[in-house]
């Protein structure tokens, strides 16, 4: 990015240590062949932190996505809400 930075905006880049150690774990990216494939390990992903009690935001690209991540939620007895532009849902 710092090269990025100078060549359109020309600017010189700073960096600045942090004050503390980094304490976040950067895993790989998963890449799926398919979408059914990618909502499975989701639905796998937050069956585990729901087990432990952690709260999980999932952000979709489109209702429709939504409501089928909801169907598979429901199916695994994962209990969760649903905020999307739906009619219903917007009064919440």
């Amino acid at each position: 990015e710092s090269q990025e930075f100078e060549s359109i905006y020309k600017l010189k880049v700073t960096v600045v240590p942090t004050n503390k150690p980094m304490i976040r774990k950067d895993e790989s990216d998963v890449v799926f062949r398919a979408t059914n494939g990618k909502w499975r390990a989701a639905v796998v992903e937050i069956s585990r932190m729901n087990k432990v009690g952690r709260p999980v935001l999932v952000g979709t690209t489109s209702v429709e996505q939504s409501e089928t991540l909801s169907e598979q939620l429901h199916e695994a007895g994962i209990p969760h809400e649903v905020l999307n532009a739906k009619p219903e849902n917007v009064e919440r």
